[in-house]
């Protein structure tokens, strides 16, 4: 009997050993999917990313499993994934439906926005505009996910920023694409500070208005870079 519960506890702990470090992958993957650092059409080699990781690669293909599931990743060759490519068509579809819920998170938040909150986020929009300004461009991206999804966490919703951080995660391999010819040259209003300025009156409607005109504006510049087939590559300059 003894026996027994010994062999019990003993995969109760392994398990738990286990789940921090599928956390760790997971968690990992999806900040340098989110950050664009994979380009479309990247192979994801399970056991390149367990040496990386440190781990074995039970706890990677396990974090590759969820994305592939959350149709983030597609199931490649010989344990590895692969990023696919983002077409014109879906790029069209994702960008109508983060307009809508990344809009109702801001309009939400600006009920719930506390003057402290709003210059914590004046404080990542005064980074975001050093680095256009210094041309210091390689983490600009972090700094800009981490204002936008600041502004959504204040609406409290959980299961929205759930949504909002899947679509990212589905067009995060594009994100890096503006940088540095759109958030440097061709980005027209300041939305992103016109946003800050009607959360801080509390204006939800305006500050929806906003965040959705930025999301379009980025869209549209995105989709100018479709090639012939419609997939979106990176402007090669000349």
């Amino acid at each position: 009997m003894m026996d027994t519960n010994a062999t019990v506890a003993d995969r109760n702990l392994s398990r738990l050993s286990r789940e921090p470090l599928w956390d760790r992958a997971h968690a990992q993957l999806r900040e340098a999917l989110l950050a664009g650092r994979f380009e479309p059409g990247s192979a994801l080699v399970l056991r390149h990313l367990a040496e990386t990781f440190g781990t074995s690669i039970t706890p990677v293909r396990d974090a590759i499993a969820r994305l592939v599931a959350q149709g983030v990743l597609e199931q490649g060759p010989r344990n590895s994934a692969l990023v696919p490519d983002l077409r014109k068509s879906a790029l069209v579809d994702i960008t109508m439906v983060r307009c809508e819920l990344e809009g109702r998170a801001t309009r939400e938040a600006a009920q719930k926005a506390t003057p402290a909150d709003i210059d914590a986020l004046d404080a990542l929009l005064a980074d975001m505009r050093g680095m256009i300004a210094r041309r210091a461009l390689d983490a600009y991206l972090d700094v800009h996910r981490r204002f936008h999804f600041g502004i959504y966490a204040l609406a409290g919703i959980p299961i929205l920023d759930e949504m909002i951080e899947n679509l990212w995660l589905r067009c995060g391999p594009i994100l890096s694409f503006v940088v540095p010819e759109y958030v440097v040259l061709l980005k027209g209003t300041d939305h992103h500070q016109a946003a800050l300025d009607a959360l801080r009156r509390r204006d939800g409607a305006a500050a929806e208005a906003e965040i959705v005109a930025d999301i379009e504006e980025a869209g549209r510049y995105l989709l100018s870079l479709a090639d012939p087939s419609g997939r979106i590559r990176r402007r090669v300059p000349a």
